[in-house]
């Protein structure tokens, strides 16, 4: 009965993730990619508060509900494949906290200076490129959580 409520949060939770990504992939880096310094900067700004606390908090609650289903989810393939789907969710958490929000705070810190630097477009491609490592292991993730419901209860 656990394990089966946190399989669904599991589920639910890397399904955001991934969901939440993808559209960011294929939406909104290719319209902040197409803007100039300082329209790129207030619109980057602004979308931020959209995206945290929200998505921190259902990647801890994925990490809670993956850890726990490696444990508990009956079979041993079914725990393998839940601990991968582990493994890519930390992997989205580790490139979201250690790339993009430090180069969001960055990014930040230009509004209270009131200057963009030069290289920001530099910065702007990085970003982009760590967004879309972590949407890879986001997908992975959902596909895992799925594989491994599968397994498990199939």
């Amino acid at each position: 009965m656990l394990a089966a409520a946190l399989a669904t949060a599991f589920v639910l939770c890397t399904g955001v993730l991934a969901g939440a990504l993808i559209a960011v992939e294929n939406a909104i880096v290719p319209m902040l990619s197409g803007l100039p310094r300082q329209t790129w900067s207030e619109v980057h700004r602004a979308l931020d508060p959209g995206f945290d606390p929200l998505m921190p908090t259902v990647n801890k609650v994925a990490l809670a509900a993956g850890l726990g289903l490696s444990f508990l989810a009956p079979g041993a393939a079914a725990k393998a494949v839940f601990a991968l789907a582990l493994a890519a969710v930390a992997g989205v958490a580790l490139v979201s906290e250690l790339r993009n929000v430090r180069m969001n705070r960055r990014i930040d810190a230009w509004a209270e200076a009131r200057e963009i630097p030069g290289g920001w477009d530099l910065l702007r491609a990085r970003w982009a490129r760590a967004n879309r490592l972590r949407t890879a292991f986001a997908v992975l993730a959902f596909g895992a959580a799925l594989g491994g419901c599968w397994l498990a209860w199939a």
